[in-house]
């Protein structure tokens, strides 16, 4: 049983790993926040197996299991995200906390057009400023404004938040 968890961590690892190597040309640096150029077609990721990954490496940190809820509901994606349903995705991903607005979200997403991703980049930006400034509850406010990160590889953006308590937001969350 210890051999199979093992090999099955391995495996994770290399999937981890072939996720976020590149191939081709290196990019010139780019500033904080805004996202990469496409020099090539991207290869099709398969967001929810990437989402799978990161949350195993969050409860392996944590120890525990993190819960989060998924939303498909286009009406309340667009609440929540004012704008981000008149943008055409091929994929997406919105894993909320069971606690509205509360600091842990993982939300993913990919854009048929690669101009949509600063697009998708301020609107993801637009609920962290938000949620840093409610003061309804300030540890939720200080986490979404200390611990939460946007990131763009390709087509595919994603924001990550996580209370201190879970740990650090994970690699496979983090694509630049």
């Amino acid at each position: 049983m210890k051999h199979n968890k093992t090999l099955i961590w391995v495996v994770m690892a290399l999937m981890i790993a072939s996720l976020l190597t590149g191939c081709g040309k290196a990019n010139p640096a780019k500033e904080p926040g805004q996202p990469q150029e496409q020099e090539q077609p991207q290869e099709p990721v398969d967001i929810e197996a990437l989402y799978e990954q990161g949350m195993a490496t969050i409860a392996k940190n944590a120890g525990e299991e993190l819960v989060l809820f998924p939303e498909e509901e286009p009406e309340f994606i667009n609440e929540l995200f004012p704008g981000i349903m008149d943008i055409e995705m091929t994929q997406y991903k919105f894993a909320l906390s069971p606690v509205t607005n509360g600091p842990v979200e993982v939300d993913i997403v990919e854009v048929k057009n690669h101009d949509d991703v600063q697009k998708v980049m301020d609107i993801f930006q637009a609920r962290v400023d938000s949620l840093s400034e409610d003061d309804t509850y300030p540890e939720n406010a200080a986490a979404w404004k200390n611990n939460s990160r946007i990131t763009s590889r390709g087509n595919l953006v994603i924001l990550a938040v996580l209370m201190d308590y879970w740990g650090d937001i994970p690699a496979e969350f983090i694509l630049d």
